[in-house]
């Protein structure tokens, strides 16, 4: 148990979250500290094959043993309820039903770990995506929307997907007005976060979204508890470390100021200029609830998404570039044959290492 510098080091837990009482979790996606004692790793579940590879100590898959071990109690596992199936059949789509099993398993086998809902914008009850899928389910910590076009697009009643930023925020504001509203109004899932898994846009605020996400989890007793995790994978994959590090700079300075346009009169007219302001304290959003993603491949092609050409290594390098910048949340999109090389490289090696041995005499 990692019950130092958790509770009480993160602030008050929101009085539905049974969990993190019990377990002595964090507030906020990861808790307070540096290095080790912040990590925390959002782990991708697409199916039952990644469920028994976190689970089932007779079948190690990685140097040191199964790449369970490596999990700690404040890392929390991600349902992807969008996952549409494999090609084989063999891994079939994450339908609220096929996640509701892999959840009790997960629960089974880590009964202090987080889990959180992945979601899509579809409709369809029945179909992988649907923007409700494990609302009322017991072991699920919080609801997180993928706001990306593909999931926006999966109901044709919408307008056409747009970036503009004004529109982008409007649509965000009522999309996760209705999520609040469903989970507040039923008793089974109104102890539930709202949060949202926006795509990476550089004219996009997402200091202003995650205070609005606060604004939406307010109904639980605490006023900095909205999660946001946004797909900075792409830098990573462009540029590496040091763009990695860039990013996620310009993205925690979002978290402290705010940018305004503002009409000034100068040599008798009257001009726009852009005025950076620092916000108040109070109106800050928690970093400790801002996951970061890493998109990576055991097997990189060198092109195509972020998923196929960044390799183990340059996710390692980036870890340490974007716990240098203060990020603690790392939502690592990879299966877990990539994770298992990921746990080999020097910077994770140290962060997760083998919480026990797996060697027998």
């Amino acid at each position: 148990m990692l019950g130092a510098g958790l509770l009480s080091a993160g602030g008050a837990v929101a009085p539905g979250d049974a969990a993190a009482q019990s377990c002595s979790l964090p507030s906020g996606l990861s808790p307070v500290g540096s290095g080790p004692t912040r990590f925390t790793m959002l782990l991708r579940i697409n199916s039952d094959d990644n469920v028994q590879a976190y689970t089932n100590q007779a079948n190690p898959i990685s140097e040191g043993g199964f790449i369970g071990n490596r999990v700690r109690p404040q890392d929390i596992f991600v349902l992807n309820t969008r996952f549409l199936g494999n090609a084989s059949g063999t891994n079939p789509p994450m339908t609220s039903t096929v996640a509701a099993e892999l959840a009790q398993k997960l629960r089974t086998a880590f009964p202090c770990n987080r889990i959180i809902a992945l979601t899509g914008m579809n409709p369809d009850p029945f179909a992988a995506g649907y923007s409700f899928s494990l609302f009322d389910n017991p072991n699920v910590f919080a609801m997180m929307t993928d706001f990306e076009p593909m999931d926006w697009d999966d109901d044709p009643t919408r307008p056409p997907w747009n970036y503009k930023y004004e529109k982008v925020l409007k649509r965000i504001k009522s999309f996760t007005s209705t999520m609040n509203t469903v989970l507040a109004t039923n008793p089974a899932g109104a102890t539930k976060r709202t949060g949202l898994v926006p795509i990476d846009h550089s004219t996009w605020n997402f200091g202003e979204i995650a205070q609005l996400l606060d604004k939406r989890n307010r109904r639980l007793g605490g006023t900095k508890l909205g999660p946001l995790s946004v797909q900075t994978q792409d830098a990573c994959a462009n540029e590496g470390s040091t763009g990695y590090a860039e990013r996620l700079d310009t993205l925690f300075d979002q978290y402290k100021f705010k940018t305004i346009r503002k009409k000034v009169k100068k040599g008798g007219k009257t001009r726009k200029v852009t005025i950076r302001r620092k916000l108040k304290k109070r109106s800050r959003p928690n970093p400790a609830n801002l996951s970061v993603q890493i998109s990576f491949s055991h097997n990189p092609t060198g092109s195509g998404m972020a998923l196929t050409r960044t390799s183990p290594a340059i996710a390692d390098s980036c870890i340490s570039a974007g716990l240098k910048q203060g990020a603690g949340a790392f939502f690592f999109f990879a299966s877990t044959e990539a994770m298992s090389q990921l746990f080999l490289q020097p910077r994770m090696a140290g962060l997760r290492p083998p919480a026990f041995s797996t060697s027998r005499r």
